[in-house]
């Protein structure tokens, strides 16, 4: 109280009508002032009086004036209401009663006395001179506390909403069957490219200063409603102008059809003062009201304002004053600048704007006597509110066309602004926010994803059968482990999956308030489009800019405990060689790792080899051999792969243990296990119909068994109940051979089952040779040449004929399986111990063609593919082979895999899904951003040749530019972000051409692949494809180059950088510089296409070498919340044509102040805004703009969550505007 004394001594001295009740009473004195200590020199007692004020008896009462304005009570020094105040008394946590002879004293019998009695045991007696003035002074006292005040707000609100919905009703009755829809505030929009009826820019002149001669914080509001009836509704609002008579407002309004206007429709300009920023304490200047439709015939027109009446003045007993104001005189003059916008054709382009010559229109007058003032500008068609250029530089304003801006995106929230430029020109830009529509159903596809994948894991497992102990036990728990994450990522897809169905018409977002929340935890927070579209009229140049925001890409339900991803790895990586000691560990936990990437190599292949085999067999059923043998050639090259992708010594190793463990299991388990047909005919046309090219996994087929053992878990878990030991789940009850009986009702080839013995990998490996050597024979009779193999023999003379004994015949079955191969894996296991090395290669087709078997094959199909006419029947058994060859393999290298992570350490085993599911859901969150950015600059822009070019020859430069702090839990979260964004770079991403879209469907990327080898599939439009280049050299996929950039801002980052704790941020933000270093110096050798704009319409373009050295440098200086750093990495993005990503712990805080920071450099930087209104523009765009909507859409309250100390510790450029911010949920 004493730091705000003069604003006190302000409010204690305003005209009569501010107060509630002013008048004289009696106090009952005491020795303190609020203003002025007493310098009597009596002694403190400690205890503070309930209020102060100077009197020469504590017994005495003394005549004051006192003034009541809320729940202040000002007194003055005497009994004249022109002396000066001298006292306050605050009215909270108190009550008002008659005064007494024990309270009040002798005085009470003399004077109408009263006590304010306060809940902390103070006192104070006040006198009237009469009983009906006591009685007035009690009731104004007793209603004037904060809390009865905001009761009684909420009755005035309250009956207000009741009569606002009685108005609206009887309206609705009075309108029924009428096409007037009703009118809704602006902001939200239909269509981002829907043109407006009109849109307007204010400035108000000659407003009035208080008494103490201060000039106004000025703002207009603007209300309208439909056909004079109905009530008024608030429409738009402008931003606040600090302390001048003649405001410039930058926000404009744009009136809409679609918010239910016409030009029949009423609008009201109300121009308020605004008081206190933090209450957002107003007081009404004055206002103006015409009709919408005469505001589109005029382009500049000033009116006078029409003074705010006061229906009452307040008087009290003894106060003569009052307001001398003159109700004629006008209290300022309001300006309004009109301008019609059309929809960008087509043909137009966003760097060159079409120019048709300047319309003049007639100055248009009104009957109304209240427009008599209209003073009407010279008429130039560009509306340049300076006025200071000539006519002939004016360009006709277009809306830029975003046709595809509501596939992908929802809920666009728009705001438009009016800037100065340097040339005295304008600078209109267009400010949008929407939600994007893959926010939850781009995740529920990579759930799906790690949901198979998961099970194809469970599956290997147990394909292992009964093992010996400890190893079944072992078994049981990695089971477990894989239902527990199966179940967990079911649930969190049918949660996705419920909010896309049950949530229609709602946000597309995740509320930065339920970041805790697991239900949603693999959607990223609060994900939003910023986007700006920019035109300087002087300049003849527009553009977009998008900028992506979010919150963290870190798992904020699973806690920071145990640190975050980078914490957790190197605690996973060390964890091994802590138990097993050193190198052995590694080795173990690395022969994991070599035999999972064999698996998942193997599965590439095999479907790239498929495949080629589906177009193979389309050319043979239309007899077409044209570049048939080159299909041929290309899956031999894939097989050769094949045959090299699996460490030989590790199969040996793992089948090694298998023999060892594996318990035989009865010959009335087995009885059953003969009569499963596990061959599976290959048919290419039925697997291309059903699978659409997708190589049948077996994993989510109806009678996969995975629903048989989760109901076999929960059944045995109800009829044992907890009765397991401590190490294992309610769940681990089901014995191993109930989970192997429920595994054999799946149609999986994939998979050994537990009464088949294990292909011997040399007998595999020799499948695979026969079936493409007899393929290979096939298609050279049927074309007239086969493949050009070229042979590379690594075998000896011996092992070769040994090899074609095994095989007989080529294209004819093996000679043996099963049981009978030990005895061969066991002679080669001799071979190759005795010396000689072991390597299987495949073989020319002219080694064979010398055979007689082969010849008489040759000469038996060339007879009979004269006489059939399909030759697919032909091919069709040696493709079968193949497959089933194939198989063999892939089965192989699974049960090595599972016996390998049978292996493995348990502990390292537990903690290494706790990193699966916490890298997995950072990296849902950073993956749904990256495809949300690439499908918004694909879709909803204008089609970029040159960014076209970047993407397929080089890759798109992606930027993450980070907020948060290397202190606490913030600092676990950048751990979390820089490994999902490390993640990303392995990502393959394809364009390819969009199936026509159907039912209002919006285009959805595909996700295909497995977790170290994902691939994203990007539909795009036909005009975008058919740009894409076609020779052979080049690609329609692509990889992105991540780069992350963090500087800490907030006052967590100034006892970060005091506590020395910056060396992760410095370091990584080092090693992501040398990253985009690279990527420049691959960039600057491509020869991007040529711009065709005119000299006039070209701009300097950044030199990024210099861009590059100065950000070096920074990054070198240590300076602390260097956020130089972040701006000369947002300028190089910009230039190298990237994507931009914002983000901070929940995207809304820092967030904001970024993004608005950097749309107002691209004004300065690329439109010519000028130096004079950077700042007014930025503050613009925080106070009006979209972002403040973004804090209304999280947590409810248009503020954003800074305190003024936290404001204070920003640096100056990110800090919010007064009256923006305060102590919020964040």
């Amino acid at each position: 109280m004493r730091f705000n004394k003069q604003e006190l001594l302000t409010l204690a001295s305003q005209p009569a009508h501010k107060y509630e009740k002013e008048g004289v009473l009696l106090l009952r004195e005491k020795s303190d002032s609020f203003f002025r200590r007493s310098e009597t020199g009596r002694k403190s007692t400690g205890k503070r009086d309930s209020f102060s004020c100077v009197g020469p008896s504590p017994q005495a009462l003394t005549e004051r004036w006192f003034r009541l304005c809320g729940n202040f009570l000002f007194y003055l020094r005497n009994c004249d209401h022109w002396s000066e105040p001298l006292g306050v008394i605050v009215l909270e946590n108190y009550g008002v009663a008659l005064g007494t002879e024990a309270t009040s004293g002798k005085v009470a019998q003399h004077h109408f006395c009263f006590n304010i009695a306060f809940h902390s045991g103070g006192v104070i007696t006040l006198g009237a001179s009469t009983d009906v003035e006591r009685t007035a002074w009690m009731e104004a006292l007793g209603a004037a506390s904060f809390s009865a005040i905001r009761a009684r707000v909420e009755v005035i609100k309250a009956e207000i909403q009741a009569r606002l919905s009685h108005a609206y009703s009887a309206e609705t009755c009075s309108r029924k069957g009428s096409a007037v829809s009703p009118i809704k505030s602006c902001g939200y929009v239909a269509d981002v490219s829907e043109s407006p009826i009109c849109e307007i820019s204010l400035s108000a002149d000659n407003l009035l200063c208080d008494v103490h001669g201060r000039a106004p914080s000025p703002k207009v509001v603007v209300h309208v409603r439909n056909l004079n009836t109905g009530s008024w509704v608030k429409y738009a609002v402008t931003e606040i102008v600090h302390r001048s008579s003649n405001p410039v407002f930058l926000t404009t309004i744009s009136f809409r059809g679609t918010d239910g206007l016409t030009e029949n429709s009423e609008v009201r300009f109300t121009i308020q003062d605004v008081r206190e920023l933090t209450t957002s304490t107003v007081t009404v200047v004055g206002h103006l009201a015409l009709q919408l439709g005469s505001l589109k015939s005029i382009e500049r027109i000033r009116l006078p304002i029409s003074p705010q009446t006061a229906s009452s003045h307040r008087s009290s007993s003894g106060s003569s004053s009052s307001s001398g104001t003159n109700h004629h005189t006008h209290p300022g003059f309001l300006t309004l600048l009109c301008w019609n916008l059309e929809r960008e054709e087509r043909s137009s382009t966003e760097s060159t704007p079409c120019r048709p010559n300047p319309i003049k229109y007639d100055a248009h007058h009104h009957n109304n006597p209240r427009h008599s003032h209209i003073v009407l500008s010279s008429s130039s068609y560009s509306h340049r509110r300076t006025q200071s250029l000539p006519p002939k530089l004016g360009c006709k304003l277009k809306i830029p066309l975003q046709n595809n801006f509501g596939h992908l995106f929802s809920n666009p929230y728009m705001a438009t602004y009016r800037f100065h430029s340097g040339l005295g020109g304008d600078i209109f830009l267009h400010e949008v926010m929407a939600e994007s529509k893959l926010c939850f159903s781009f995740p529920q596809q990579l759930l799906s994803l790690w949901i198979a994948e998961e099970k194809e894991l469970l599956q290997e497992m147990i394909g292992l059968g009964e093992l010996r102990e400890p190893w079944h036990s072992r078994q049981v728990q990695i089971l477990e482990r894989h239902l527990w994450l199966i179940n967990l990522y079911t649930s969190a897809r049918q949660n996705l999956l419920n909010h896309g169905h049950h949530s229609s018409g709602s946000s597309d977002f995740r509320q930065s308030s339920a970041k805790g929340d697991p239900t949603h935890e693999f959607v990223p927070l609060n994900l939003h489009l910023q986007r700006i579209w920019a035109q300087n009229e002087s300049l003849h140049k527009s553009g977009f800019h998008d900028n992506l925001t979010c919150g963290a890409f870190t798992a904020y339900a699973q806690g920071y405990e145990n640190g975050g991803l980078i914490k957790l790895l190197q605690n996973y990586k060390c964890q091994g060689d802590r138990s097993k000691g050193g190198s052995v560990g590694w080795y173990s936990s690395n022969k994991v790792n070599m035999t999972y990437d064999s698996v998942q190599g193997i599965k590439r292949l095999r479907k790239e080899i498929v495949e080629r085999m589906q177009i193979i067999m389309r050319l043979a059923k239309e007899r077409r051999t044209t570049g048939m043998h080159k299909f041929v050639e290309e899956i031999y090259h894939r097989c050769r792969l094949l045959l090299s992708i699996c460490d030989q010594t590790l199969i040996e190793e793992a089948f090694d243990f298998f023999e060892r463990q594996k318990l035989s299991l009865t010959p009335n388990s087995c009885s059953g296990y003969d009569t499963l047909n596990t061959e599976t005919e290959f048919d290419v046309d039925s697997q291309q119909e059903k699978q659409g090219h997708m190589v049948d996994e077996g994993i989510d087929t109806p009678n996969s068994p995975m629903r048989s053992i989760v109901d076999l878990f929960k059944k045995r878990a109800a009829e044992n109940g907890c009765k397991d030991s401590e190490d294992r789940t309610p769940d681990s009850g089901v014995g191993i051979d109930e989970i192997v009986k429920s595994f054999l009702d799946s149609p999986s080839s994939n998979y050994y089952r537990p009464s088949e013995e294990p292909e011997p990998w040399d007998l595999t490996q020799l499948n695979i040779e026969a079936s493409v050597i007899s393929l290979n024979s096939k298609v050279k009779v049927l074309c007239g040449q086969g493949a050009e193999i070229e042979h590379h023999s690594l075998r000896p003379s011996a092992l070769i004929n040994r090899v074609h004994s095994v095989h007989g015949p080529p294209g004819g079955a093996p000679l043996f399986r099963g049981g009978e191969g030990i005895q061969w894996r066991k002679s080669l296991r001799e071979d190759s111990s005795s010396g000689n090395g072991l390597k299987i290669s495949l073989p020319p087709p002219a080694h064979l063609n010398n055979n007689n078997s082969n010849t008489a094959a040759s000469t038996m199909i060339y007879s009979s593919s004269t006489n059939t006419t399909d030759w697919s029947e032909e091919l069709r058994s040696s493709m079968k082979k193949l497959r089933l060859a194939m198989d063999g393999l892939l089965k192989t290298s699974r049960l090595a895999h599972s016996i390998f992570r049978l292996q493995e350490d348990n502990e390292k085993a537990q903690l290494g899904y706790i990193v699966k599911y916490r890298r997995d859901v950072c990296f849902s969150h950073a993956l749904t951003c990256l495809v949300t950015g690439l499908m918004g600059r694909l879709w909803c822009r204008k089609t970029d040749p040159s960014f076209l070019y970047i993407l397929t020859r080089l890759g798109p430069l992606v930027s993450f530019h980070s907020f948060l702090t290397c202190f606490s839990n913030e600092a676990e979260m950048l751990n979390d972000m820089v490994v999902a964004i490390e993640d990303l770079k392995t990502v393959e991403f394809v364009l390819v051409l969009s199936a026509g879209r159907e039912d209002g469907q919006h285009p959805t990327p595909k996700v295909h692949g497995s977790r170290n080898g994902l691939k994203v599939l990007l539909p795009v439009q036909e005009a975008v494809f058919s740009m894409l280049p076609v020779d052979s050299s080049r690609s329609t996929s692509f990889l992105v180059t991540p780069v992350l950039f963090n500087i800490g801002i907030n006052e967590q980052a100034t006892v970060a950088e005091r506590l020395a704790n910056m060396e992760p941020q410095e370091k990584g933000n080092l090693d992501n510089f040398a990253r985009l270093n690279e990527y420049y110096r691959r960039f600057k050798k491509l020869t991007l296409p040529v711009k065709f704009t005119s000299k006039r319409n070209q701009v300097a373009e950044p030199n990024v070498d210099i861009l590059l050295d100065k950000m070096h440098s920074e990054l070198l200086s240590k300076k602390k919340k260097n956020v130089d750093v972040i701006h000369f990495s947002a300028q190089i993005c910009r230039a190298l044509m990237g994507l931009r990503f914002t983000n901070c712990k929940s995207g809304k805080d820092r967030t904001s102040m970024s993004v608005t920071l950097e749309q107002a450099q691209i004004l300065s930087h690329e439109y010519d805004l000028a130096e004079h209104e950077f700042q007014l523009a930025l503050d613009a765009m925080r106070s009006e703009g979209c972002r403040r909507e973004n804090t209304l859409k999280n947590i409810g309250q248009r503020k954003y969550a800074f305190n003024s100390l936290q404001a204070f510790a920003l640096p100056k450029a990110y800090r919010p505007p007064p009256g923006t911010f305060g102590n919020v949920q964040t």
